[in-house]
């Protein structure tokens, strides 16, 4: 079963910022093993949307997969995802799935607040982790080639910009969304493990 999330429809370039978060964050996991849904666009009675799979149960610590569950804490801090809560961590027949990434990254975020919390934990659940679990996390994180999640995000950027759901988001929004979403990503990568 399938769950689709319409893309909301009032002007704000933040609305595709927020897409691109999403499946950003989706793609990057998918190549680090971290358990995030597979996002795509789509359409659906005539609305533009993310299509992703079903989830129905809340997740807890007897998850088969709680050892991908607590190393992925480390890719939540890597993207500045501000928007981790367990009940971002849902399953269905027992394997869990982190939800929600549409605050990673720059999204929904002025300037002054990513430097305010640039160098700070931002994580308001831990899922279940702990310093070891964390720190294969991060390993996983440096094993990645930067140039890899750099390809993500500008592959991801222009497929919103071809959607053209929003007029806001346009060459210079995507540049600029593509440009400080990797910066916040090898700063962070840097800082990780001290994150925990």
């Amino acid at each position: 079963m399938k769950f689709f999330k319409p893309i909301k429809s009032f002007k704000d370039v933040n609305i595709a910022i927020e897409i691109f978060a999403e499946l950003s964050a989706s793609r990057m996991s998918k190549i680090m093993g971290f358990p995030l849904l597979e996002l795509e666009i789509t359409e659906k009675d005539g609305k533009l949307g993310l299509l992703m799979d079903h989830l129905p149960d809340k997740a807890n610590e007897n998850v088969v997969n709680i050892d991908k569950i607590k190393s992925a804490l480390a890719f939540e801090e890597v993207i500045l995802n501000i928007d981790l809560k367990e009940e971002h961590v849902l399953a269905k027949e027992k394997v869990a799935y982190i939800i929600d990434h549409g605050h990673s990254f720059n999204a929904w975020k002025p300037l002054y607040y990513i430097q305010e919390i640039i160098d700070k934990k931002v994580s308001r659940f831990n899922l279940w982790s702990n310093w070891e679990k964390f720190m294969e996390g991060v390993e996983i994180i440096n094993s990645i080639d930067d140039k890899n999640v750099l390809e993500i995000l500008r592959d991801t950027a222009e497929e919103i910009y071809q959607h053209n759901f929003c007029k806001l988001f346009d060459r210079k929004a995507v540049e600029e969304t593509v440009d400080l979403s990797f910066r916040i990503f090898r700063y962070r990568k840097r800082i990780l493990s001290s994150l925990f």
